[in-house]
Formats: structure tokens, C-alpha cells, sequence
């Protein structure tokens, strides 16, 4: 019985990078319906957790938090660079699971004082962030996904 388990965790380690994100860990393609874009990214703001897409080469996903603000979402890097991010400094191109529903974008880093600001805010009420989380989201990395 021993042997059975240590197969099934060895098997379940090589298959991991080929399925979704689980949890913490970094998963490979998304799998889903692709649909474009929405015009107004607002109902999509009621998924807390959505599933991010990167290098489509040999794709790379993750777990991740994100704000839907009108025609825009956006998603966020705090703790400096990622795989992710390094990622897409290297190819802009990227898939967005909400819910079961895939959208394919591309990532544009913000750099605009005032859109950031609003970015933050809605991270902060979103996620029920304290003003001192707020504080610290302040040299996060902020993307926004636009239609390719």
C-alpha cells in the first residue's frame, strides 16, 4: 500500500504542471470555453480568485486577485518581480480565467499616478484590505488586460 501512495504522489507531481492552478501552485494552459472580451468588466469583479495565464509558448498560470473596473481589469504583483511578470515582460500575450470562461489579452503595465490610485482603492475595498495593506500595495506592479 506503501508503494501505491509514493506512485500516486510521484505521478501526481510530473502531471501537476500540465493542469490549472491549484491553490498556490503554478499550473500550465488553462482549459475552458474562450469567449472575447466584455465591454464592462464590472460583474466579472465578483470572482475573488482568477485564473491567469502566461508564456503561451509553454504556458504558465497561477492563482491570482484581480479588479474588474469598468472596461478594464487589472491584476497585481506585490512582492516585485514573478515568474509571472517576468513572463510577460517577455510576451505581453495572456489568457484571464473568470469563473469558467477564458479571455485572451493582453497585459499593459501601468505606470499612470491616478489610474493606479483607483486600482488600489478598488483592491483595498475588494479585498477588505487595512490602510496599511493599502500603503504597502503602493510599489506593487499593476497590469492591465486589454483585448489582443
Amino acid at each position: 500500500m506503501r508503494g501505491f501512495l509514493v506512485i500516486t504522489a510521484m505521478l501526481a507531481t510530473l502531471l501537476l504542471p500540465a493542469c490549472q492552478p491549484i491553490g498556490p501552485m503554478p499550473g500550465g494552459e488553462l482549459s475552458g470555453p474562450v469567449a472575447p472580451a466584455p465591454a464592462d468588466w464590472t460583474a466579472a469583479d465578483a470572482v475573488e480568485v482568477v485564473q491567469l495565464e502566461t508564456r503561451p509558448e509553454s504556458p504558465y498560470s497561477v492563482n491570482i486577485w484581480g479588479v474588474g473596473i469598468g472596461p478594464a481589469y487589472y491584476i497585481a504583483a506585490g512582492d516585485g518581480e514573478t515568474t509571472w511578470t517576468a513572463n510577460i515582460a517577455a510576451d505581453a500575450n495572456v489568457r484571464l480565467k473568470v469563473g469558467d470562461v477564458i479571455h485572451e489579452l493582453r497585459a499593459v503595465k501601468v505606470t499612470d499616478a491616478a489610474e493606479l490610485d483607483v486600482v488600489r482603492a478598488a483592491y483595498g475595498r475588494k479585498y477588505e484590505m487595512s490602510d496599511d495593506q493599502r500603503e504597502q500595495s503602493g510599489s506593487a506592479t499593476v497590469f492591465r488586460l486589454e483585448p489582443r
